[in-house]
């Protein structure tokens, strides 16, 4: 297990080795609202966050780049897991001249894990469940965040009619609720867990009011 300063010091170098700024492009095109370059930004807090708070992590620029490249393509309109297949395959490129094989690898399951948001096998990313946690911190912000995202949300999919988006995007944040833990790790279950699922229910009643006065 890495200790705090070799976690971020492998974290820097893999940052600043990085192409940031086409990275930053494909964040900053028009049709993000909420995918865009403050997600992995803020991200990176938290991994950091998790790193300062002792939470066990194996492969720190594994991690490092399964942020960076997650959401690298992002269509709205693209079928289900293409996304997450694109932007794994241009991590596998990208990534494997700047990082070992098994760094970029443990990157790419993770990647390709948030297409059902299920934890990667341990073998393939060890650190996958802290990472999917990472992902959906946003759930479990206060209020006022959560709501911000959520309009960001709707925003990126304002090509979809508002009965149609309220009913897929209820029926998609039903299932999450359903689980019995949104977050895997002890240390994201602890501080987003309840907010998390006070949030759902919350966004779940107004679009099930939608729908049925549609």
């Amino acid at each position: 297990m890495a200790s705090d300063t070799s976690s971020r010091s492998a974290i820097a170098t893999l940052l600043a080795a990085a192409p940031l700024a086409a990275l930053e492009r494909r964040y900053r095109e028009p049709w993000r609202h909420y995918h865009a370059w403050e997600h992995p930004q803020a991200m990176l807090a938290h991994l950091d966050r998790a790193i300062g708070d002792a939470v066990p992590v194996v492969d720190p620029v594994a991690c490092a780049g399964f942020i960076l490249w997650h959401d690298a393509i992002y269509d709205p309109q693209a079928p289900h897991g293409r996304n997450e297949e694109l932007s794994a395959a241009l991590c596998a490129a990208e990534m494997a001249e700047l990082a070992g094989p098994l760094a970029t690898a443990r990157a790419g399951a993770a990647i390709l894990a948030t297409i059902r948001h299920l934890p990667p096998d341990m073998v393939d990313c060890p650190d996958g469940a802290l990472l999917l946690d990472i992902d959906l911190s946003i759930l479990g912000q206060p209020a006022v965040v959560f709501d911000a995202y959520d309009r960001q949300i709707r925003a990126e999919y304002a090509h979809v009619e508002a009965g149609v988006y309220a009913s897929a995007r209820a029926g998609i944040l039903r299932n999450f609720l359903a689980r019995d833990r949104l977050f895997l790790t002890n240390w994201g279950f602890d501080q987003w867990e309840q907010r998390a699922r006070d949030n759902l229910s919350g966004v779940i009643a107004r679009l099930e009011r939608q729908v049925a006065a549609a």
